[in-house]
């Protein structure tokens, strides 16, 4: 391991078909949840790459849980 290095991103993606933006931040949601259900991963938003009218590719990467103090 070398000094001053970041480990690279675990990513996931996922392409999304939408009507609006509350139908797609329900559909988000819904798959971080399904997905953390599923895996024991915590996903956080990476990036947002629009595919054409109403279709989306999101990034999401694993994100490590929350301490408890």
């Amino acid at each position: 391991m070398s000094v001053g290095k970041k480990d690279e991103d675990q990513l996931v993606h996922r392409d999304f078909v939408y009507a609006d933006d509350r139908a797609l931040d329900a559909m988000i949601t819904a798959f971080r949840s399904e997905h953390e259900q599923r895996h024991g991963e915590r996903l956080a938003m990476h990036a947002r790459r629009e595919l054409g009218r109403g279709k989306v590719r999101i990034s999401f990467r694993v994100v490590e849980p929350a301490r408890r103090r």
